[in-house]
């Protein structure tokens, strides 16, 4: 994968979302009442910049981690073994399991949101673990898609065009249609006259069976929905928050195109893709995005998709947006994260909640590239978030095989990570879905011997 530059912010207004952070705490940034609202810590200033309150500068930018290489746990048997770090680690998927369970048993769906930044771009890490997952539990569809990308052509899981006439509002680009708000895709459009957008099944990925349109607002919504065998004309009219229409035909398509004819401008999320029972992962890619963002989702809104997606599992994938060599104190980070973790908790009750630790990286350090001091502590401190509110953690970097294993993972063979050292290419995504779905399954293995065994009263924090 070629290096990619993340969206820059400027420092006097990220400085100012600390101060609010300090003041008023990461929720009462988002008002009730203010529409489509943007975030502006949303893209963490390039490395080398200060980020949020100006954390203090402590060790040297310069400065690595001089230890050997943790052992790789693609087995996590000597965890299982220690009950309270088990209790910790996979604190509240026993919901999830449940649910999983029930898939097995009774022939349901359920989804998992995976929430990143540029890492899962593109469907990376999650179209292999998307497939992992359904070639165990069934399903056959690639869950939701936003009504447009940023990158058309970027993923290859799906083929995506559409046209101008969308308006779209995000974490980062507020708009400014009253009490509308991104979605927890982090974007939400609204139609223009004649606004189009088409979905395409590439080759070797399976046609489309049902494509449900997820929209809201107030404004009842004219729409012409064509595929590559029928076209049909649709008057849709908002009841919720998050509302949702199925468009199902008696034979599979492979072209699912929504022409909006309505005059009024008409709110829309994006399209899920299913195909019977299973499991289905959606992929919630946001460059940049350094996790805070989620909080400014309302609760009827997290809630709403919850709902409709019949979401069960909520994946947290962040920190390479955060992490900058050379800073000591996130104190920042880690009081604004557990208040987003709040927010999602409250907003999702029955839903479990699983935080993965940033990756490796590595950084430019004397000439050579080494895993740059500091990231470890980071990483326990995301571990001590995920502790403290009761919520499973994968500890990624340790999985990765510790300090330095970016490097290997670069100039290894084969070769699974870009010339940044810091994004997997499709190798290491398909080696992290590996980890990640591993993870998951000795957690299922384990809930299935002992239903209770994942239940605890307390969180331990093993060390890193």
């Amino acid at each position: 994968m070629s290096q990619r530059n993340f969206e820059p912010l400027m420092i006097l207004i990220t400085a100012g979302i600390f101060l609010l952070l300090l003041t008023g705490g990461v929720m009462h940034i988002f008002p009730a009442g203010v529409p489509c609202v943007g975030v502006p810590s949303e893209g963490t200033p390039a490395e080398g910049t200060p980020t949020e309150g100006t954390p203090t500068q402590g060790t040297p930018a310069n400065s690595f981690v001089n230890s050997p290489p943790l052992s790789n746990p693609d087995s996590i048997h000597a965890l299982l073994a220690d009950r309270d770090s088990i209790s910790s680690i996979f604190s509240g998927l026993e919901m999830f399991y449940q649910s999983v369970q029930k898939v097995q048993t009774d022939h349901t769906l359920l989804h998992i949101a995976y929430f990143g930044d540029s890492m899962i771009e593109g469907d990376l890490v999650t179209q292999p673990l998307r497939r992992f997952m359904q070639r165990r539990f069934g399903g056959s569809g690639i869950g939701f898609i936003p009504v447009t990308t940023p990158l058309p052509g970027f993923r290859t899981s799906i083929r995506q065009s559409f046209n101008n006439s969308w308006n779209v509002c995000s974490f980062v680009h507020p708009g400014n249609s009253e009490g509308v708000y991104p979605g927890i895709s982090g974007f939400v459009y609204i139609s223009g006259e004649g606004a189009e957008t088409k979905y395409e099944s590439p080759a070797g990925s399976g046609p489309f069976h049902n494509a449900e349109i997820i929209y809201g607002g107030k404004n009842n919504i004219r729409l012409e929905v064509l595929t590559d065998t029928a076209s049909m004309m649709l008057s849709l009219a908002p009841a919720n928050p998050v509302s949702a229409f199925t468009v199902s035909r008696d034979s599979a398509f492979s072209v699912f195109e929504i022409n909006v004819r309505s005059n009024e401008p008409g709110v829309f999320y994006g399209v899920n893709f299913e195909n019977g029972p299973g499991v289905y992962l959606d992929n919630y890619a946001f460059r940049g995005n350094s996790g805070l963002p989620l909080s400014s989702v309302p609760s009827e809104i997290f809630s709403g998709f919850n709902t409709t997606l019949r979401n069960k599992l909520l994946i947290l994938h962040y920190g390479l947006n955060v992490f900058t060599p050379g800073i000591e104190d996130y104190h920042w980070y880690e009081t604004a994260m557990t208040n987003v973790i709040r927010h999602i908790k409250q907003s999702s009750p029955g839903i479990s909640i699983l935080v993965i630790s940033m990756p490796d990286r590595s950084a430019l350090i004397s000439g050579e590239y080494f895993t740059p001091a500091g990231l470890p502590e980071f990483i326990h401190l995301q571990q001590r978030v995920a502790a403290s509110e009761h919520v499973a953690f994968f500890n990624l970097y340790e999985a990765m095989g510790g300090a330095n294993s970016m490097k290997r993972w670069v100039e290894g063979q084969p070769k699974m990570a870009g010339d940044d050292y810091t994004h997997p290419n499709g190798a290491g995504a398909a080696k992290i879905a590996s980890l990640v779905y591993n993870f998951l399954m000795k957690g299922y293995e384990r809930f299935l011997q002992k239903p209770d065994s994942l239940a605890s009263s307390k969180s331990s924090i093993p060390a890193i």
